[in-house]
């Protein structure tokens, strides 16, 4: 399905609620865990495979959660296309592909271009939240908000969300493994 920005708000029971975006959803875990946990937001989650879509739409509905939604879309045809400036409190992403080659460098989702458009979308003061286990990734990324004009925040997480671990299933087998991640919230 292809969003039309006039119809993105509709989507929700409750339009007027914020609305926080996580791109590369993967099955859902931490989307539903936030949107139920964090009832006075709307959550959107994105991926780019039908079958992770598929499974994570199932487990809204089985939650029956009203506030949270799953799209099979690109995180940044959505952000080029479709929301408005200044639309949305927060953007997750959690470990998306680092192509770490230098000759896939080009194929990043978090970019210059795609950095500006976060900017844009947030709202004054929303959040952007970053995971990566790819310090070099990590590296890029940190300098480009930086320079993009956002700063750090203190918090590990969001402070509008309520505190859980909010641990992706790539988190959880880092931490078991013992593997070093990055894991940061900057501010607009």
């Amino acid at each position: 399905m292809l969003f039309r920005s006039d119809k993105i708000n509709h989507l929700f029971i409750d339009n007027e609620k914020p609305l926080i975006v996580e791109i590369g959803c993967y099955q859902g875990k931490t989307l539903i865990e936030m949107s139920s946990l964090n009832q006075t937001y709307n959550f959107l989650g994105l991926d780019i495979t039908y079958k992770r879509v598929v499974k994570t739409a199932r487990k809204i509905k089985r939650e029956m959660l009203t506030n949270s939604h799953v799209a099979a879309c690109d995180g940044r045809y959505l952000f080029e296309h479709v929301l408005a400036d200044e639309s949305i409190l927060g953007l997750c992403v959690f470990f998306p592909d680092p192509w770490p080659k230098d000759r896939h460098e080009k194929n990043r989702l978090l970019n210059k271009e795609m950095v500006e458009l976060i900017y844009r979308k947030l709202k004054p003061n929303g959040f952007f939240w970053f995971k990566t286990d790819h310090g070099l990734y990590y590296e890029a990324v940190h300098h480009k908000l930086l320079e993009r004009g956002f700063h750090v925040s203190t918090g590990k997480q969001p402070s509008c969300l309520t505190n859980a671990p909010y641990e992706t299933n790539f988190q959880k087998l880092f931490t078991e493994k013992k593997t070093p991640y990055f894991d940061k919230v900057y501010l607009k």
